[in-house]
């Protein structure tokens, strides 16, 4: 029996941030990770108004705030990585920020993440929330691999098959929501959406935010009320799909 085929790292870097990239070189040496540098789309040099990627108005209703151009740059820069990956000739392709970090046990965590490839299209390995997660399967202790039924946040880190990678671009041009929260909308296109928990990759690894910006860009609250039922049907759906998924998997 051939060994699991290893994925290709994609990390997005912006021409800016080479201290960022010559940290990432030392990280990625470490975890002995395949990598190419994804240039990063730099959101202050979008031409908002000539973008057909984006759909500033479908942002403002879907997440009740004025557009961050930064965060427009962080979501481009994820569709540019997975066209990279679709270009190459990877089978996975490991999606990474330029913050992303990894512990010890990484490369053995990808070895069963690859064994168990059936079960997956999309793994997230970094958090801000758990998830509330439900087993599918069990990896290397500690960790498992769930179903997410909550929110789960961020995308420094995320590995998907070709599938996963082709419904993607199609589906999540144009941007209307952050790049993580319409990541986890997965399950809408058919895909199978994974967590491994407890979360292995910090959301969080020092480095200052490229994303965030010193002022308060959300609407008041009368505006955003189409965000806000939006967000709880989102939720509901989130629910109701991982919860068919779970039953799904424990049937077959």
């Amino acid at each position: 029996m051939s060994p699991p085929v290893e994925p290709q790292a994609f990390l997005i870097n912006l021409d800016r941030s080479s201290n960022r990239l010559v940290e990432m070189e030392k990280r990625l040496a470490k975890a002995a990770i395949s990598w190419q540098r994804v240039p990063g789309v730099d959101g202050k040099a979008l031409e908002l108004d000539n973008c057909p990627d984006l759909d500033e108005r479908g942002y403002e209703r879907w997440h009740g705030k004025a557009l961050n151009v930064n965060e427009a740059g962080c979501y481009l820069s994820h569709l540019k990585a997975i066209r990279t990956f679709l270009a190459s000739d990877a089978k996975y392709g490991l999606i990474l920020e330029d913050d992303a970090d990894f512990p010890p046990e990484f490369n053995a965590l990808l070895s069963q993440l690859m064994a168990a490839s059936d079960r997956w299209d999309i793994v997230k390995l970094s958090a801000f929330h758990s998830g509330t997660p439900v087993r599918v399967a069990k990896l290397n202790p500690p960790y498992d691999l769930a179903v997410p039924l909550s929110r789960h946040m961020n995308a420094n880190c995320v590995l998907m098959n070709r599938k996963a990678a082709q419904t993607l671009v199609k589906k999540l041009s144009p941007m209307r929501l952050p790049y993580d929260h319409a990541l986890e909308r997965a399950w809408l296109w058919g895909l199978k959406l994974r967590i491994v928990t407890p979360t292995p990759c910090p959301p969080d690894t020092g480095f200052a935010s490229t994303i965030g910006i010193p002022i308060n860009l959300n609407f008041p609250l009368y505006q955003r009320m189409p965000c806000l039922w939006f967000r709880l049907r989102t939720e509901v759906l989130r629910l109701m799909f991982g919860i068919g998924h779970v039953l799904f998997k424990r049937r077959s």
